[in-house]
């Protein structure tokens, strides 16, 4: 495809835009665990037809912003190359990657997905196309839109570099029964930068596990994970979670496999809403095996599974009140000095495991507003991702529980991801960002008025939600197998 075609594709969106008399969104459903019903009273652009990959040479891919993670993957791979730094999941879009803080087991060296993008394109609510925002050009855009969420304007192309890669991965778990020891081995592996991935799990109190990958050319044949595209009730040995339950000292996974490990589950989520069996041999073997691809893909042959598909019913299906009461889905940003804090306040609060913990690279610049730190509060360049996924076992209410996760990112300088249900109030939340800043370059690109204002975004759902139907069933049902849950979590995807 041309580059003529994606210029006529984005010259429709501008005048749909200027034709536009309210806000201003686009019609993708994305991957926030937060519903979307405000996009109901907004004007929906759709970009979904943004999905095309306009060049790839040997250190960038240049793509329409809807094309996905997995698109990009199965693009650079034959090419022997990779995007430094992405979330792992194949169904993620390079413009959400950009507007929404993509990051993974490789952001310890390479930072967000934001921090490697060389340019972009973004249609402002004025109709206006700004072609080429690069670190030179727009310099304060380029800065300035990672981690707003699509309140800037919409964003029709991304230009990405690539790294080389090798065929295979070769992954290292190094398990511990001690915080104090798994600490100070995991902050010397991240200060040595020896692995080309790093990311560690807290399985239980006391169980911790890193998990440190390297590209290699050559594998021994017995330790590897090959998994056909089909075989969707052995997919679920791809999550290097499945590993850790199992007590592996290492492994290996084709490239591709690895930076797609947790597209299936999306982490462990699916066992959030269904049963383990249920899920293994009903809906996998039913849905995934049986149902044709294009059914269960947004863009077929671009990715695997369309796990956002099923959370949006999954979500659906219990309602809100069960979803915000019953369920934890949240990162929270901790400085790497405040590790161990962080997981003592986890287990005050709730006793969900398994934990995430992903180490990120914060790249300062004074134009970063939302990626970036408090340096008067937080003195690490690098900061820990710690994401709690899973069903609240504790009587303390979600929204206390959030709220105390957010208080402790904001006290250390730091964040709680806005994908999930957010309480903070306005006074805190701009307390810890640069509103002026914010508003500047918002007025300056005409955002005002025709896209909806961040906090008023993330925090649109902040309201008492009421018992139902739904989550009552869902409370009902879930009493019954969430023993079962806990009781077997360090073999979850066994």
């Amino acid at each position: 495809m041309s580059y003529d075609k994606y210029n006529e594709k984005v010259k429709i969106i501008a005048n749909s835009i200027k034709k536009n008399k309210v806000l201003i969104t686009t019609n993708r459903k994305g991957h926030n665990y937060r519903d979307l019903k405000f996009k109901k009273n907004q004007t929906r652009i759709n970009t979904n037809h943004l999905n095309t990959v306009l060049e790839l040479g040997d250190d960038f891919i240049d793509c329409e912003s809807a094309v996905t993670i997995g698109k990009v993957n199965r693009t650079t791979i034959s090419k022997k190359r990779i995007v430094p730094s992405l979330p792992e999941g194949d169904n993620f879009t390079v413009g959400g990657c950009l507007a929404g803080l993509g990051l993974g087991s490789s952001s310890y060296s390479y930072g967000f997905f934001s921090d490697n993008v060389i340019d972009f394109d973004i249609v402002l609510g004025s109709g206006e196309i700004i072609k080429d925002v690069s670190r030179t050009n727009n310099s304060d855009l380029y800065y300035g839109i990672p981690g707003t969420y699509g309140t800037m304007g919409i964003i029709t192309r991304v230009k990405v570099k690539l790294i080389p890669c090798e065929k295979y991965i070769k992954i290292n778990y190094l398990h511990y029964t001690s915080f104090d020891n798994f600490y100070n081995d995991f902050k010397d592996i991240i200060n040595n930068n020896k692995y080309d991935f790093i990311e560690a799990f807290a399985n239980k109190r006391e169980a911790y596990t890193i998990v440190a990958a390297d590209f290699v050319k050559k594998v021994e044949s017995e330790n590897i994970s090959i998994i056909k595209d089909k075989d969707i009730l052995k997919q679920r040995h791809l999550s290097i979670y499945a590993q850790i339950a199992n007590k592996k000292e290492y492994t290996y996974l084709r490239t591709l496999d690895y930076l797609e490990r947790y597209s299936y589950a999306a982490f462990w989520g699916h066992y959030l809403y269904t049963p383990y069996k249920i899920r293994d041999y009903i809906y996998a073997g039913l849905m995934y095996s049986l149902m044709p691809s294009k059914i269960l893909d947004s863009s077929p042959g671009e990715g695997r599974y369309n796990i956002s598909k099923y959370f949006h019913a999954a979500n659906h299906i219990v309602g809100d009140y069960a979803r915000d009461e019953y369920v934890l889905a949240t990162d929270i940003g901790v400085p790497f000095s405040k590790l161990k804090e962080a997981m003592n306040l986890t287990d005050e609060m709730t006793d969900t495991y398994p934990r995430w913990i992903c180490p990120i690279k914060i790249k300062h610049h004074s134009d970063k507003i939302f990626c970036t730190k408090k340096p008067e509060l937080c003195k690490d360049d690098i900061v820990f991702d710690l994401g709690i996924y899973g069903i609240k076992n504790t009587k303390i209410s979600s929204k206390k529980i959030n709220q105390a996760f957010e208080k402790f990112s904001f006290d250390n300088g730091m964040f709680k991801g806005f994908f999930s249900t957010c309480y903070f109030t306005y006074e805190d939340f701009w307390n810890q960002f640069n509103k002026k800043k914010y508003d500047k370059i918002r007025k300056k690109y005409s955002a005002e008025g025709n896209f909806m204002d961040i906090f008023d975004k993330i925090n649109y759902r902040n309201k008492t939600k009421k018992k139902n139907i739904r989550s009552e069933l869902f409370q009902f049902i879930g009493k019954r197998y969430l023993k079962q849950i806990n009781n077997n979590r360090d073999k979850l995807i066994k």
